[in-house]
Order: structure tokens, then sequence, then C-alpha cells
């Protein structure tokens, strides 16, 4: 009877060291030496990078369109519109100019009413890499940015 015995305890004993058991006694010794913040931070992470990826932007470019061709020294209207009530984001914005693709920007014009158009002077540039971007003049967090279009 003393054999049975024995044999299931090491059975058991095994059982343990292995599967998921085993797993979980290490996890648990991480979260024990100060893994909870770890796991606590990545998953703090997770959630600000998903926030920032489904989040849509405070302002819609609605013209210039993606792909477009817009004619050099010519003017031209520039659309958008925000999605913030003008009590929040402001009653004026800046409208920037890039002709490649954001890497650098210029300013257009600044103290703009943020009435969803403005008539650009466009300038003599040749580049399919061009952007416009719009943002707040009295909070310059809210904002948001073409896509790419060119200008010939």
């Amino acid at each position: 009877m003393e054999t049975a015995i024995k044999e299931t305890k090491e059975t058991s004993t095994k059982e343990v060291k292995t599967g998921w058991a085993k797993w979980g006694n290490r996890f648990y010794n991480f979260l024990a030496m100060g893994g909870f913040l770890v796991v606590l931070v990545v998953i703090v992470g997770i959630v600000v990078l998903i926030s920032a990826l489904t989040s849509k932007p405070e302002v819609t470019i609605l013209s210039p369109k993606p792909n477009y061709v817009v004619k050099a020294g010519d003017s031209y209207e520039i659309l958008w519109k925000t999605e913030l009530a003008e009590s929040q984001f402001g009653a004026t914005v800046t409208v920037e100019f890039s002709k490649d693709g954001g890497k650098s920007w210029e300013k257009i014009e600044e103290n703009v009413p943020n009435s969803g158009k403005y008539m650009w002077k466009v300038p003599n540039v040749d580049s399919t890499q061009c952007k416009v971007r719009i943002f707040s003049q009295s909070k310059r967090k809210y904002g948001g940015t073409s896509k790419v279009f060119s200008v010939k």
C-alpha cells in the first residue's frame, strides 16, 4: 500500500511542474517580483494606441481631395469641417502647406475664421507630395491634415 501512495505523490508532483500549472506558477512569481507594473504599463500602452488609432481627427479636410492635381499659381478653395463645437475648438484656424509629404510645413495664413473654407493662392511648385493642414489657433492640439495631392 505504501508503494501505491508514493507513486500517486510522484505523479501529482510531475503534473504541477508541467502544463498550465508550470506557467501559472512562473507568472505568479513574475507578478510577485514587480511584474505587475510591467503588465499594467503594457495594458495602458495598448489602450492609448487603440485610442489614437480609432479616434477621428477634429478637422477633416474635404478639399483638396487625395491624388487631386491643383494648378500652380491659381486660386484654390480649401474646404474643411470641424468635429468640435466652436466653444471648444476656437473661432480661428491656422492653414499650412507642405510640398514634401509633411516633412516640413510653411504657414499659409493665421487667424483664418473657422468657416470651413479658405481661398488659397497656390504656390508655384511642382510636387506630387503636397498636403495642407488646418489646426485651431487657440488649441493647436485640435487639427487635421489632408491626404497627399499634387501641385503642377
